[in-house]
């Protein structure tokens, strides 16, 4: 890894001759397959030109933070030269990719000002053929990276994972437009974000492809969590769960009131403890605890009174874990309802959460969903992989 401005090409062991990470890095249980793309990609690129990326990295934490990691993942494992630059301290997994973390500052401005002259610094030296910004925190102070990225002719593009930001703490959008407008290409991963772009921008050319699987998070070696072993079920909220649009009550009264042949699993930063009937692994979880605490589950809850797209969904599809969902923003776009989970109504009564526990606490009926969820997190990962290629190639 480097840090700071001490650059150093982070190692590349695991690797296959192809540019692929070695056979033994992929995802857990049934939905194994090879990171970095399919097994023959990397023999089908082996002959086409590399192309040098620089990706810079506003995101914060919680599922649809390890986008960055998956972006990278795919075309640094497709033989692309891929740099990250981030913040101090990001949680980005060891893959075929450098990470050039900026310098501590104090203050939250202070340390945005810090990655944003590391990134300049980075595209100006190294001037690469392609510049992916993923979002936005405050666009004005963000200009100097856009300027750098055009002045150096290379392909600007630009993820918008939220149309709008959750919160004012999260930052603003103002200026963004202005930005939106000189990007080669802007890019979301659901319709819904997508079309709110469009709506702001005016562009009419915003480009989709799926929410990730999130590989760089699925190379870790998965912690299971020390649960009782009744009851036969467990249910989970994972997440950044201090946040009050998780719906981390509706988790609450139902565990309080108990379901027969259900536990009830909290895990991530906020998560309540001293709540009776819920088990609660509160603050940040590092990435083999928090995999390991999915995939002990059998359904997850996403009860959430607004989303762009949930990174939580695509987890629980990959590790077996059913989501049962709040069907607002994006979400429904990641879930087929009563396939590969199910959508609640925005404002539904909480014993539609319970009929839906009841639903997949039959072993046939939940086994199947999440058989197809898995199918479909891969699936929609492949049409992820082929849209990026082409966007670096």
């Amino acid at each position: 890894m480097v840090r700071g401005h001490r650059v150093e090409r982070a190692s590349r062991r695991g690797r296959s001759p192809a540019g692929r990470p070695a056979a033994d890095a992929g995802a857990l249980g049934p939905t194994r397959r090879p990171l970095g793309g399919s097994d023959d990609r990397g023999l089908e690129l082996a002959g086409d030109p590399v192309s040098s990326v620089v990706m810079v990295d506003w995101l914060g934490r919680g599922g649809i933070a390890q986008c960055t990691d998956a972006w990278a993942t795919e075309c640094g494992g497709a033989g692309h030269d891929v740099t990250i630059v981030t913040r101090p301290g990001r949680e980005l997994t060891d893959g075929p990719v450098a990470v050039v973390e900026a310098p501590g500052r104090r203050g939250r401005i202070g340390a945005h000002r810090a990655v944003v002259r590391t990134a300049v610094e980075r595209i100006r030296d190294e001037r690469p053929d392609v510049v992916v910004v993923h979002n936005y925190v405050l666009p004005p102070l963000e200009a100097p990276v856009h300027d750098a990225a055009h002045a150096v002719g290379a392909r600007l593009v630009v993820v918008v994972h939220d149309h709008r930001l959750h919160t004012l703490r999260a930052g603003t959008r103002a200026g963004l437009r202005v930005q939106l407008g000189r990007a080669d290409t802007v890019l979301a991963h659901t319709r819904y974000v997508a079309d709110g772009v469009r709506e702001y921008s005016g562009r009419s050319d915003v480009m989709v492809v799926p929410v990730p699987a999130l590989t760089g998070m699925l190379r870790h070696e998965p912690i299971a969590p020390l649960l009782p072993t009744e009851p036969h079920h467990w249910v989970g909220h994972f997440g950044v769960l201090k946040r009050r649009y998780k719906g981390g009550g509706i988790v609450e009264a139902l565990a309080r009131r108990g379901m027969a042949g259900w536990g009830f699993l909290a895990v991530g930063v906020g998560a309540p403890r001293d709540v009776p009937g819920l088990h609660s692994r509160a603050g940040y979880v590092p990435a083999a605890e928090l995999l390991g605490a999915v995939a002990a589950t059998d359904a997850t809850l996403a009860p959430y009174d607004h989303a762009t797209q949930s990174g939580v969904v695509v987890l629980a599809h990959l590790l077996g874990s059913v989501p049962v969902a709040s069907a607002v923003g994006g979400i429904p776009e990641q879930i087929d309802d009563g396939v590969d989970g199910i959508l609640i109504e925005a404002g539904a009564p909480r014993s539609a959460w319970r009929d839906a526990l009841v639903r997949l606490a039959d072993d046939d009926t939940r086994k199947e969903m999440a058989l197809a969820g898995a199918t479909r997190a891969w699936s929609d990962h492949e049409q992820f992989v082929a849209g990026v290629l082409e966007l670096v190639a």
